[in-house]
Parts: C-alpha cells; sequence; structure tokens
C-alpha cells in the first residue's frame, strides 16, 4: 500500500523540479514538497479506504459457498 502511494507523488516531484529549472530557473522546494506530502496522504487515505471493501466483498463471497 506504501508503494502505490508514493509512486505518484515522486514522479510529480521530480517532474515539477525539472520543469521548474527549464522554464524558472528557480525551485520552489517548499512548494512542492507540501503539494507531494498531501498527494501523498490523499492517495494513502484512498488506498487504505479500499481495503474495508476488500475484505467485506471476500467474506460476503465466503459466506455464499
Amino acid at each position: 500500500m506504501f508503494r502505490e502511494s508514493i509512486k505518484f507523488p515522486i514522479l510529480y516531484f521530480l517532474a515539477s523540479i525539472t520543469w521548474q529549472l527549464i522554464v524558472d530557473k528557480e525551485v520552489k522546494w517548499f512548494d512542492n514538497i507540501g503539494i507531494c506530502f498531501v498527494m501523498f496522504l490523499l492517495i494513502l487515505f484512498y488506498n487504505w479506504s479500499k481495503i474495508p471493501y476488500k475484505w467485506k466483498k471476500d467474506n460476503d463471497q465466503d459466506n455464499e459457498n
């Protein structure tokens, strides 16, 4: 769950740094880190929220058999 949650924020972080270096010649570190951290927390919460659904779904299938 952690690996799935960290992939996109790291890609965004690297892409935004590269873009800012090329276009602006100045990197906004605090903004980039803050956005990536919030993105990581939202994706982590989303992945965490799917787990009880899977447990319930697996439980219902076991009860039918």
